[in-house]
């Protein structure tokens, strides 16, 4: 019951602060202590994301969040499976590793001209380089969860006769599903930094796009328009991972 009312007790003092910022930044707007121009009152910014939605934003929402979710599914379901395997086997983790050092640390947009060589401008490429953004954090945050898995529980398995199908199945996959998601919300949100940077670039559709135009004719209150759109995307993706998180690894300590 004590943990119950902590936590509506921090929500509010959470509200009451995002009530609080934004109020002062309402009133500061409106008063002129700072430049209106640049930061317009958020009355004005949510009234103007009315024109936004009727001025084709759903359709600019759906081809981010299409770009975005098959770079995800494209890089994580290889990442989490090679990142069990070489959490798994230590040989395969030695031949494995220093790939990984040595290419992880590349930043992946960079490498976005060489996939327009290799695919052309079109959305594969796209797809392809936020799924390299998404690949390297489900591989190395999937080995870390197989790693960190107690040999006692292998030997319990194998002690009832279990296979290998079986040990990765009932030890190495569930024992591995916290660091798996923790790995998968770091990644979408890297993939979705990605896919709106490609966005502002290549493409005449998008999320990225509205606010590059934005930009480019001063329309300061689409612009924080296009920055509020990502903002919840994100928090809907934080909220979903841990939805997830809790219904998938109910033994896991309740925070």
């Amino acid at each position: 019951m004590k943990a119950l009312n902590d936590k509506v007790v921090d929500r509010l003092i959470v509200a009451a602060i995002a009530i609080g910022l934004i109020g002062g930044w309402e009133l500061a707007a409106r008063k002129e202590w700072i430049e209106s121009l640049v930061f317009p009152p958020p009355s004005r910014i949510i009234a103007n994301f009315g024109n936004l939605w009727r001025n084709d934003l759903p359709r600019n929402v759906g081809l981010t969040l299409l770009r975005f979710l098959g770079g995800v599914v494209v890089g994580a379901v290889p990442g989490i499976t090679i990142g069990l395997c070489v959490g798994w086997s230590a040989r395969l983790r030695r031949i494995v590793d220093p790939f990984i050092a040595a290419i992880h640390p590349i930043p992946k947009i960079v490498l976005f001209p060489l996939l327009i060589v290799i695919f052309g401008i079109n959305e594969w490429a796209k797809i392809a380089s936020v799924a390299l953004t998404v690949f390297f954090p489900s591989l190395i945050n999937a080995a870390a969860g197989a790693r960190e898995i107690s040999p006692l529980y292998f030997e319990v398995v194998r002690s009832y006769g279990g296979r290998r199908i079986d040990l990765f199945r009932h030890v190495v996959l569930p024992g591995s599903l916290p660091m798996i998601l923790s790995g998968i919300r770091i990644a979408a949100n890297l993939g979705l930094l990605v896919t709106v940077a490609i966005e502002f670039t290549v493409t005449s559709a998008g999320i990225g796009s509205i606010i590059w135009m934005a930009l480019q004719t001063m329309r300061i209150e689409d612009l924080y328009g296009g920055v509020l759109t990502i903002a919840l995307i994100g928090i809907t993706i934080s909220t979903v991972i841990q939805w997830l998180l809790k219904r998938l690894t109910p033994w896991q300590p309740k925070s």
